[in-house]
């Protein structure tokens, strides 16, 4: 018979009560089971399916000419004319957009549902503090994200483009880009964090950040100074004829701004702070 190992004492005060338990209750439910799996299947189909299509099966197509009648490119068409700028602006493109909506559809769940069924309530009967629990879901579903929908296919991505410019990309600056994808679903995460601590139903939790999301084009037109303060501009051409920070990073180019990265730190930390600033004062 194995020798029984003696339970250990955890001892957490203040904010940090029960988080230790809490992050490995988060973490069970993507690594304990097929979660990560089925998410990282779904990713590798949508990105690098994508990518993998263009790179090997699209035929090559000339550069465009400049509709601005000089005869001369922008630097996007430049740069987009070689095969593997391309699969590497589409795949960085595309992690802006999809993995969001996947991250949003995650989010909206984490604490509406544990609201919703009397979870949350159960569990915070427990010496499990308030801040402890919203952290824990802020730390599982963004390690979970990052691994399953920007590290492993940032990897994929890598090899494949690689492979059809003939070289190695340098890993560095590909490295950064990713971690600007990384930002970018973080600030949708700990926005849907936020509305799900300050809402009680699915409808806003869920309808403002895919409003963000996809309704960027108008809010740049109505007030263009936001491109500087929101997170577009990390994956998608905020501004005309401007690379998103990511694929400029990716390929080494002059960073349109760094105001974009500032804005979405600061923005996830008010999100963060908001969302246990609400969750501290639900009643249960």
């Amino acid at each position: 018979m194995a020798a029984e190992v003696p339970l250990q004492p955890v001892h957490e005060r203040g904010w940090r009560m029960g988080l230790a338990n809490m992050l490995s209750k988060e973490n069970g439910a993507w690594w304990r089971t097929r979660f990560w799996i089925v998410q990282s299947v779904i990713w590798l189909f949508i990105l690098n399916g994508i990518v993998a299509t263009l790179l090997w099966a699209a035929p090559e197509q000339p550069a465009s000419p400049s509709g601005n009648g000089t005869g001369e490119t922008s630097v996007v068409e430049r740069l987009m004319a070689e095969k593997p700028n391309t699969g590497l602006f589409i795949f960085l493109l595309m992690s802006g957009i999809a993995p969001v909506v996947g991250t949003i559809i995650i989010g909206q769940d984490a604490l509406i549902a544990e609201k919703q069924s009397g979870t949350a309530a159960w569990v915070l009967s427990k010496p499990v503090s308030r801040t402890a629990f919203v952290l824990s879901k802020l730390v599982g579903h963004g390690l979970g994200l990052l691994v399953t929908a920007v590290l492993l296919q940032g990897l994929i991505a890598y090899l494949q483009v690689s492979a059809a410019a003939g070289r190695a990309l340098p890993p560095l600056p590909f490295l950064a880009a990713l971690g600007v994808v990384f930002l970018n679903l973080l600030f949708y995460l700990t926005l849907t964090l936020m509305l799900g601590a300050l809402f009680d139903n699915r409808g806003p939790v869920i309808g403002i950040p895919l409003a963000l999301l996809f309704g960027y084009q108008l809010f740049l037109g109505v007030a263009p100074w936001l491109a500087e303060i929101m997170p577009w501009a990390l994956v998608v051409n905020a501004q005309p004829d401007s690379l998103p920070i990511s694929v400029a990073l990716a390929l080494e180019q002059p960073l349109p701004s760094i105001t974009p990265v500032i804005g979405a730190l600061l923005w996830s930390a008010l999100f963060v702070a908001v969302a246990l600033w609400r969750f501290n004062r639900e009643e249960f």
